[in-house]
């Protein structure tokens, strides 16, 4: 059987005319620390340090369909008020097109909010969550809006994703809107629902999980016949049906009677949140670009499994997807800065203190671990920027690294007090620092203030960071280890 070239097939994602219809949320994630008690009320004071927004639900699968490379249209309903500006805003960030959103000035922007505190030597949790009323279906002029945009760009489309949280959007006149023109455009059509797997007659492929599927069908879909009958029970509506099912991978349902499982790749789970978008916006992409349906599975499975090692809801880029296909897999501490830069500005979020050191550790020693330590203690979190082995040999000469960046990235990930570890080409971090801003930036004790790159150190000093000069252990280093090898040797 010919390999699938998914490279080839991710580089069509970039002429995909994506059609998003669905319900849309802001997101609203709050960070901050409780301070005291409030002096009017027996009431905890919650001081603000960072909000962050994303569109959420239909949003959120639009905007991972976006990340991939997709060009997408989002087609919902918002209200006439401050959320609305917010939420076209993050639409608009995330290059999702937003000119046949509709707005409705009775209604509010439904808006999902969390609020986090915590803080330096704080353990962080959640304590509040913020909600809109619950909307209703749509009817009358709005409904008849949505589906004239609908009929509008769907001659311009390739597929249209649906996401429905069964609040107002997908009604059962926009449902048959959508599978009316997509019979009569030739167009994919994917269908992603909290509540109702067997709503989406006509609809070429539904991505329930597990639990969806199996409340659809009235069965437990945990054991091995459950899932088939649920998976029967789904297909008896939409064409085809995969259903995510975590660790065990994707099933695939298809139209012609055939089941196959997907299997994942085995990943460290952090947050399962919004993992469900990510696998419908790939899903539409893949069988908009001729994808078989356990390709787009096995594509889906993978930036699922990108998706659930971050913190809260992402979205993932095509680029990530070819690292994880293709690129020479490292431990999860190892990322890219695209990947660290949502991370750390979290935890900056949630007042935790980024302490940022770097260097070639070839050969880790005792003064590599002390320095590390140490290092750690100047703040919450520590990231270690390590040189490649390019950036290695300019800076040490032709015979080293002794060891290769991927082992040396492996052995520093070992240690619990290293957090992250980002690899860089360029002889000095500065370009890292500009992009991550840690809190701290800690140098040896062979440096002083005046002797540390100084342009390093106005770019750290210049946004508000600090300078920490961690002493070093005396006789160690990788130099007089590789000469006394080398002296034995003799």
């Amino acid at each position: 059987m010919k390999q699938t070239d998914y490279r080839a097939l991710m580089a069509l994602f970039d002429t995909i005319r994506v059609l998003a219809v669905g319900d849309i949320y802001l997101d609203e994630n709050v960070s901050g620390s409780v301070t005291e008690i409030s002096l009017e009320a027996p009431i905890p004071v919650y001081e603000v340090h960072q909000r962050r927004y994303n569109p959420g639900a239909a949003g959120n699968a639009a905007c991972n369909a976006a990340s991939l490379g997709g060009q997408v249209t989002m087609v919902g309903v918002i209200g006439d008020d401050v959320n609305a500006g917010i939420v076209k805003r993050e639409f608009e960030a995330r290059k999702v097109n937003t000119e046949h959103i509709v707005v409705d000035p009775k209604r509010a922007t439904s808006t999902y909010g969390k609020l986090r505190a915590g803080g330096h030597n704080i353990p962080t949790q959640e304590v509040l969550r913020t909600d809109t009323p619950k909307p209703t279906m749509l009817t009358g002029d709005v409904e008849a809006q949505v589906i004239a945009n609908i009929e509008k760009l769907a001659p311009e489309m390739d597929a249209i994703l649906i996401g429905d949280q069964v609040v107002s959007t997908i009604t059962e006149k926009v449902l048959a809107c959508i599978v009316a023109c997509a019979e009569k455009h030739n167009l994919v059509t994917v269908a992603d629902s909290r509540d109702r797997a067997d709503f989406f007659n006509g609809v070429d492929i539904v991505v329930p999980n597990d639990a969806e599927a199996g409340k659809a069908a009235g069965v437990d879909p945990e054991t091995e016949d459950g899932l088939l009958a649920a998976g029967k029970h789904v297909i008896q509506s939409a064409k085809n049906a995969l259903i995510t099912r975590g660790p065990h991978g994707i099933e695939v349902f298809a139209t012609d009677g055939s089941v196959d499982n997907v299997a994942i790749r085995p990943v460290s789970v952090v947050d399962v949140t919004g993992a469900g978008d990510t696998v419908a916006a790939m899903v539409t992409l893949a069988r908009a670009a001729g994808a078989s349906l356990c390709d787009a599975a096995f594509l889906g499975n993978m930036a699922a499994g990108i998706a659930v090692e971050q913190e809260g809801v992402v979205t993932v880029s095509r680029a990530e997807v070819e690292d994880a296909l293709y690129g020479d897999h490292g431990p999860a501490k190892l990322k890219m800065v695209e990947q660290l830069q949502p991370v750390l500005e979290t935890l900056k979020g949630e007042g935790k203190k980024v302490v940022w050191t770097n260097g070639c550790f070839d050969i880790l020693h005792v003064g590599h671990i002390t320095y590390l330590i140490s290092a750690r203690q100047a703040g919450d979190v520590l990231v270690v920027g390590l040189n490649t082995d390019k950036s290695v040999r300019e800076n040490k000469g032709p015979d080293r690294p002794v060891v290769n960046e991927r082992d040396r990235a492996t052995v520093l990930s070992a240690l619990e007090c290293v957090d992250y570890v980002v690899l860089f080409d360029d002889k000095t971090p500065l370009p890292l620092l500009d992009a991550l801003k840690p809190d701290v930036y800690a140098k040896g004790g062979d440096y002083t203030i005046d002797t540390i790159d100084q342009e390093e150190r106005h770019l750290v000093e210049g946004y508000g960071g600090r300078i920490a000069i961690i002493p070093g252990v005396e006789g160690h280093s990788t130099t007089n280890i590789i000469d006394k090898i080398t002296e034995e040797k003799g």
